[in-house]
């Protein structure tokens, strides 16, 4: 698992990411529908980075990290300026960053902040191209998710994971990028079932059981 140091690592630098691909967008930039969240804008998605860090540090864990928890830290933001946004994300995001390697919380969400930060900044990439996380995040994400043994064996490039669930022993071929966006729902089932399944039958059940979110309908490209 990923120490203390490295979690705050990794979110400063994909908070440091997000700030500078959006600083200087347009309002019609900001005002884009990101795909992998379809009821969010650009704007809506850091408001909720910026969110959920102030929330983190605040302690308000209640409903985390469930849509009605998320929508009040959109709805909060919804009418500021993204600059303002992002300077309240420089101020909490600093402090969230204090707490992980403080080591006084254990919860899992609060510890780790870069998983759902990395999540988000691939989604934003689908909108604006502003570039994927690079490997080490989404890596760390695997290694996050993919922790325990179970009946799919997923081969990468990068290494082997184990995904737990009622479906039945079987092993596929995908790469490590695609593995992070379909665990997060950004896969639509026909994307996964495309993958190098060495018993096609298998494909059908597990393109379903993957995905640990709602899982998109429409095929993504980020």
């Amino acid at each position: 698992m990923t120490d203390a140091k490295t979690s705050a690592d990794l979110y400063r630098a994909s908070r440091e990411r997000v700030t500078t691909a959006v600083r200087d967008l347009t309002p019609a930039e900001l005002d884009q529908q990101v795909p992998a969240c379809p009821q969010w804008s650009v704007h809506n998605l850091v408001s909720h980075l910026t969110g959920v860090a102030a929330d983190f540090v605040a302690g308000n864990l209640a409903g985390a990290p469930r849509p009605p928890w998320t929508a009040v830290q959109v709805e909060t933001r919804r009418n500021l300026p993204i600059a303002t946004v992002l300077d309240e994300w420089a101020v909490v995001g600093p402090k969230l960053e204090e707490l992980v390697v403080s080591g006084t919380t254990s919860h899992p969400l609060v510890c780790s902040p870069w998983v759902d930060t990395g999540t988000h900044e691939a989604d934003l990439h689908g909108a604006i191209g502003s570039g994927r996380p690079p490997t080490e995040v989404w890596l760390a994400v695997l290694d996050w998710m993919l922790d325990e043994p179970g009946p799919l064996t997923v081969v990468t490039p990068d290494g082997t994971y184990s995904a737990g669930s009622d479906g039945p022993d079987a092993v596929v071929r995908t790469s490590s990028y695609e593995l992070f966006r379909a665990i997060f729902g950004r896969r639509s089932a026909r994307q996964i079932q495309e993958w190098e399944w060495e018993t096609p039958e298998h494909a059908v059940n597990w393109s379903l059981d993957l995905a640990r979110l709602p899982q998109t309908s429409v095929p993504l490209a980020d």
